[in-house]
């Protein structure tokens, strides 16, 4: 049974460390170099300085950790004095250019003992970004960023724990460099909301690295203590949506790759002819594709056409093979990349691609030839994450992309006994 208190975060004090525009950014891994120059350059108290720090091997997490050492020597950093929630409104635009808002909390959440968690999972993690975040927590003693997991709350019962966000402003406000609006109250820690968590199942929905370096770390730490009661590595930084919350979005992450050889646009169309309807499209590819029922997966060619392929109504595990579940058979995602990737076009499997979340982006990127072919997606599901969650059947890479981001550096939890 999950169990979610409470914690006494560390938060930037802004008449020390400035704008929280400036300090706060989204977590390491959708941050490109571009974005990190700029980020950088801002403001010495930046997250990014010590969520991707200069230097070469182990000099980068030293760095990081003087970087955090020197906010909270200066104050920059400073501890709440009683252990907390912190509610989380986050304001963004959609694909379709609405305003959006999603709701959610931080809090710490209990590690589970391995065989006995009430964590479900949809994702494979790579043991080279274990390490990476595992070192940079060694050096620094601080979960920097939060997990991701959605939780059911269909009786709206922890609608009241919201209701501060209504009542008061904001303890923080910050503009962060993906353009959301984040926005977050300290509020006092609520029996109610760590019972109601006691019965409950959490999906990860991002941040799979995170939370198994997290177990890691505790695991390294028990062996090294050998403590006789909890301490904060016990516990992991999380951040809580509604599986329902209106704001909650999934975007498709769309393929970009060169064909391989041999490969020319009327072949592939006619062996893809075996399981697919064909369609042209034209340059409203990428919405077409989100309207089309069933799964339906678009193409574009470099000085070539565009294609709506949508799979008809077959046995998927005779198209897509038998050893894995229905819930993965059901994704469109497993459908592009074991059925068209590798069944029609013979491309290995875990070839590489690159991933673009933005569909006029990767549209651009075809017309452009910087590569050959793109494949366009709708976004996966929520039921459909859940579904993998539960068969243990974790979903192709990047198959998901949960837009937006929680913020780093609005609240961390340091893993030393007086924080």
């Amino acid at each position: 049974m999950p169990e979610v208190k409470g914690f006494r975060a560390f938060r930037f004090d802004p008449t020390v460390a400035g704008p929280y525009d400036d300090a706060i950014t989204p977590p390491y891994d959708v941050i490109n170099p571009s974005q990190r120059a700029e980020l950088m350059a801002r403001s010495p108290f930046n997250m990014v300085h010590v969520l991707l720090p200069e230097g070469e091997g182990d000099e980068r997490y030293r760095n990081a950790a003087a970087r955090l050492d020197s906010w909270l020597t200066q104050g920059a950093l400073k501890q709440d004095p009683e252990p907390s929630f912190y509610l989380l409104s986050q304001t963004f635009k959609g694909l379709d250019g609405q305003e959006l808002v999603r709701k959610g909390f931080f809090a710490a959440a209990r590690l589970p003992e391995y065989g006995k968690s009430s964590y479900l999972d949809h994702e494979r993690v790579f043991d080279k970004k274990v390490a990476d975040r595992l070192a940079l927590t060694e050096h620094t003693r601080a979960q920097l960023g939060a997990v991701f997991v959605m939780y059911r709350d269909p009786n709206a019962l922890l609608a009241p724990f919201y209701d501060e966000m209504r009542r008061r402003p904001e303890d923080m406000r910050a503009v962060t460099i993906d353009g959301v609006t984040q926005r977050v109250w300290k509020v006092p820690q609520d029996e109610a909301v760590t019972r109601f968590f006691r019965d409950e199942t959490l999906y990860i929905a991002d941040g799979h690295h995170r939370f198994r370096m997290a177990c890691l770390y505790r695991d390294r730490m028990h062996e090294r203590e050998q403590p006789n009661g909890d301490r904060p590595y016990d516990f992991v930084l999380m951040g809580f949506v509604d599986i329902n919350d209106p704001g909650l979005r999934v975007w498709p992450t769309h393929r970009l790759l060169d064909p391989p050889e041999g490969f020319t646009e009327p072949a592939f169309l006619n062996a893809a002819g075996e399981w697919f309807d064909i369609a042209p499209a034209g340059d409203d590819l990428a919405a077409r594709v989100e309207a089309a029922p069933g799964c339906a997966i678009g193409v574009a060619v470099h000085n070539g056409g565009r294609h709506i392929l949508t799979l008809r109504d077959i046995d998927r595990a005779a198209f897509l093979g038998d050893d894995r579940t229905d819930a993965w058979r059901d994704l469109d995602v497993a459908v592009l990349h074991r059925g068209l990737f590798e069944r029609v076009m013979g491309l290995p499997d875990g070839a590489e691609y690159v991933y673009e979340p933005r569909a006029d982006a990767a549209l651009a990127a075809v017309v452009l030839g910087e590569k050959k072919l793109g494949f366009f997606l709708k976004g996966t599901r929520t039921e459909q994450i859940c579904a993998c969650a539960h068969a243990a059947d974790p979903m192709p890479q990047k198959s998901t992309y949960f837009f937006p981001k929680l913020p780093s550096g609005a609240v961390i939890h340091r893993l030393v006994a007086d924080a």
